[in-house]
């Protein structure tokens, strides 16, 4: 069988049963690593081609900054503190001097936003643009991403920007709405994401979460993951209400662009409802319950998740 009849979740299923993963390593977003006289180590390498990273309205610094916070996203949603991070680049040789320079001046950028060192890499000639970036940072204790019933998951209430831009986007419509001032910043935030980083005041109340993701491939699908170990019921949405009032007046259906967008690298934490005060205090809004059972819905009407799924493509629709 092809690869693309496989799809992304079967294909990790196999790596991690041939690597021989345990808990917490198997099933999350961050590798963990005891090691002796520093204490947990978190690693995490993302990345991709950038035939399918590179929209027409990002930069080669975009795509250096974009990636680089993508990485540290998530080590900063298990409240990891990125250390220093490399990067391995293949190119294409026809690519100008100013192209690679502003690429690597993208990664280094976004690297000083999150605190992090950029240490070096791995420099290749191929047919394809691939960007890999891997980061380590040092953790408190392992944070999986299944909730456990009695939970609330919360978020930062600003989803739907990129949402609606890439929306926008694949509907040939970019460019006609891109003067509307929440259009212009769904631009700016898909080009170069703003990292979120935990506060000490979080950070010292770890206890509270039993899960946690970041949504750089949707809202849906942090929610389809966290449902595959609890039911999760969502009962308000955390969208930004410049973008609710915007998805109104442009016709567009706010769940779609909140469920399916994806790039947002917004933090998703399962807390006990005892926490809930000091998240709200943060920022956080409370948006889904967590149940016995299995499966996400949104009030009685179970939600499906319609993003962007490697080797098994779904199209945006």
């Amino acid at each position: 069988m092809m690869l693309s009849g496989l799809g992304e979740d079967k294909l990790m299923s196999i790596m991690q049963g041939i690597i021989g993963l345990t808990p917490p390593n198997v099933d999350n977003d961050v590798s963990y690593v005891e090691f002796p006289g520093v204490g947990l180590l978190a690693l995490k390498i993302d990345g991709g081609s950038l035939s399918r990273i590179k929209t027409g309205f990002m930069s080669y610094y975009d795509v250096g900054w974009r990636v680089t916070v993508g990485t540290a996203s998530d080590l900063l949603v298990k409240l990891a503190k990125p250390i220093a991070l490399v990067a391995s680049l293949t190119l294409k040789g026809d690519h100008t001097r100013s192209e690679f320079e502003d690429l690597v001046k993208g990664i280094r950028d976004a690297a000083v936003a999150i605190g992090a060192s950029y240490i070096g890499g791995d420099l290749n000639e191929g047919n394809d643009d691939v960007l890999d970036v891997a980061m380590l940072g040092v953790a408190k204790r392992p944070i999986g991403r299944s909730p456990k019933p009695g939970d609330v998951l919360v978020t930062i209430p600003q989803f739907g920007f990129t949402g609606l831009t890439f929306k926008l986007w694949y509907s040939g419509l970019l460019e006609m709405h891109s003067n509307d001032p929440v259009v212009a910043r769904g631009i700016e935030l898909t080009r170069r994401p703003r990292p979120w980083s935990p506060s000490d005041e979080l950070t010292s109340n770890i206890d509270c979460i039993s899960a946690s993701m970041d949504s750089s491939d949707g809202l849906g699908r942090v929610l389809s993951e966290m449902g595959k170990a609890a039911r999760v019921t969502v009962y308000s949405l955390p969208i930004n209400p410049d973008v609710k009032q915007a998805c109104s007046a442009l016709n567009i259906d706010p769940e779609e662009v909140v469920f399916n967008g994806g790039e947002e690298y917004l933090p998703v934490f399962s807390i006990r409802p005892t926490c809930l005060g000091l998240f709200r205090d943060l920022g956080f809004m409370d948006f889904a319950r967590v149940e016995e059972g299995v499966g996400v819905y949104v009030g009685s009407r179970e939600l499906k998740y319609r993003g962007w799924v490697y080797f098994n493509p779904i199209p945006y629709g």
